[in-house]
């Protein structure tokens, strides 16, 4: 199945093989993916649309009502869908009958900043350490841009030099803001559990009052259950999740390249430059002192974290369950297996894990750890409608 991406300011798709069982959703609703009674009331067009057509995250309405949006709000509409259709192309095709697309968006079109489920835009506005270190973050890397684009000018480096950094550390950038501001895999309140093999039990959170999947955790400071949630960053100002794992890897990889190339840099032109070019006036000399400092501990800490990210997928052992088993002394109870590299950076073509765009899942549900009972209900009615088709084929043809 291929269903959007659990982020309020991003939409992605993935593909979900169907299952072939039952399952509740919740209600008193049984799914049955292969065996739906023929008498089942469903409207297919609710949750799927007409035939042949498909549903994306375009603003739907009734027949003949008026769209009350603003023009702001229409003509990011517009821009979305476009590049929603160009991000379909990069999908691998659906081979078999047995997978299907969802594009469906069933997320909050509401223009509000928060971590709650009815926002719009996903944003963690109660912890203002973390928002002064995010922003601290900014002023840095910018910082860095600016005194390389000044030496640039003064002739004290070469253009092109000048103009890879920025490049570096503008996708440092970028990767930072997605990663601040996607969800990171928070647990939908309407989560009901997959059905899996020898599983005697399901976890409930006490605070949120709903499912909890395996490997997920509570943040107190976001005030929701995140899947494969690594940590709290606050230099990011937002969890660590299964969503934007991606892109926190991203910005500690840009990060750690641009530093490396700053020292190298200076380095370079401090030991082996010798002609009147290489000789910075006060106040450059003071820029890029200030410059060195901060690459120097920008790259010793983001080399930390790094081998911290890629232990985690190597071993499947997130930074909290690490500490739990270290702390319980349990490492020698570890099931976990290593995360697959399609699960962080999905399963798109590599010019797409290089950069800090949604990834699209191969398999969703599977990765978070759960469905939705919105899911299961269109898969249902889309499974009467293809059975009411078939039955539709089989009586013409038999006329």
């Amino acid at each position: 199945m291929n269903n959007n991406n659990n982020s309020n300011n991003a939409t992605t798709t993935r593909r979900r093989p169907r299952d072939n069982h039952n399952q509740n959703v919740g209600g008193g609703i049984e799914v049955n993916y292969h065996d739906v009674n023929d008498d089942v009331e469903a409207t297919p067009s609710e949750f799927c649309g007409e035939e042949g057509d498909t549903m994306s995250t375009a603003y739907s309405r009734p027949p003949g009502a008026k769209d009350r949006r603003g023009w702001t709000r229409r003509m990011l509409g517009v821009l979305n869908n476009q590049a929603q259709k160009g991000a379909y192309k990069v999908l691998p095709p659906v081979a078999d009958e047995e997978t299907y697309e969802d594009t469906f968006n069933d997320q909050s079109w509401k223009w509000t900043f928060g971590t709650n489920e009815d926002d719009g835009v996903w944003m963690n506005k109660t912890d203002r350490a973390g928002t002064i270190m995010a922003a601290m973050v900014w002023v840095l890397i910018l910082y860095s841009i600016v005194t390389m684009a000044l030496l640039a000018q003064q002739g004290h480096l070469p253009v092109y030099v000048a103009c890879m950094y920025a490049t570096v550390a503008t996708l440092a950038l970028a990767s930072h803001a997605k990663t601040t501001f996607t969800d990171p895999g928070a647990v939908a309140s309407s989560a009901v559990p997959l059905i899996t093999k020898n599983v005697k039990f399901h976890a409930m959170c006490s605070i949120c009052q709903s499912y909890k999947p395996k490997h997920s955790h509570h943040c107190r400071i976001c005030n929701r259950c995140i899947t494969r949630m690594d940590h709290h960053c606050p230099w990011m100002n937002n969890c660590i999740g299964g969503s934007n794992l991606k892109h926190f890897t991203l910005f500690l990889s840009y990060t750690w390249l641009g530093s490396g190339m700053a020292m190298a840099i200076f380095m370079v032109n401090y030991f082996f430059c010798d002609n009147e070019n290489c000789e910075f006036n006060v106040l450059e000399i003071q820029l890029v002192r200030a410059m060195s400092f901060i690459c120097l501990v920008s790259w010793m800490f983001t080399s930390s974290m790094l081998m911290s990210v890629i232990y985690g997928i190597l071993t499947g052992v997130g930074t909290i369950d690490r500490l739990k088993k270290k702390t319980m002394n349990t490492w020698h109870l570890s099931d976990e297996e290593p995360i697959p590299w399609a699960d962080v950076f999905g399963s798109g073509p590599f010019c797409t894990w290089i950069l800090p765009t949604d990834p699209f899942f191969p398999d969703y549900d599977r990765l978070m750890g759960y469905a939705t009972t919105q899911r299961l209900l269109r898969e249902q009615s889309m499974e009467v409608r293809k059975r009411r088709e078939a039955i539709s084929r089989n009586h013409r043809s038999e006329i």
